[in-house]
């Protein structure tokens, strides 16, 4: 959710930062009122690029059971990396945790400080398909 690109630690309805130099966590979210969906992996219902700006978004069902709540990032960021629902390997991973084992999304490439920029291009392209509806190919 920050302004670099170092990953997140999620646990339960936190998500902490690691701080290399102080070696120790800094919290950036407790989100006081949601509850994850389960009580032994304790995750949210949904950890996803949800808006497409390439950082993840946390969704949590609130403490009443009544509604969902999206959390999202409010820093601004000066990264521009393509969307990570146009990598096959982390679309993949948003299914699982929605059908099978519910666990953290990961992309199939490396994002982090201390990346080459810019990451990889993706060849992204629309294919007719058989019937009227459109596909879209990812190589």
């Amino acid at each position: 959710m920050g302004r670099e690109l170092s990953r997140e630690l999620l646990d339960r309805n936190q998500i902490t930062k690691w701080n290399v130099k102080q070696q120790r966590g800094t919290q950036l979210l407790d989100a006081e009122g949601a509850l994850s969906i389960n009580g032994t992996k304790a995750n949210p219902n949904l950890q996803v690029d949800l808006f497409g700006d390439w950082r993840e978004e946390v969704i949590f069902r609130t403490d009443d059971h009544r509604h969902l709540r999206v959390y999202t990032t409010t820093m601004p960021t000066s990264h521009r990396l393509v969307t990570l629902m146009h990598d096959p390997v982390y679309r993949v991973a948003i299914a699982w945790q929605n059908t099978a084992y519910n666990q953290p999304p990961h992309p199939g490439y490396y994002i982090a400080s201390d990346m080459d920029f810019p990451p990889p291009a993706l060849n992204i392209r629309v294919t007719p398909a058989a019937s009227s509806r459109r596909s879209v190919a990812v190589e």
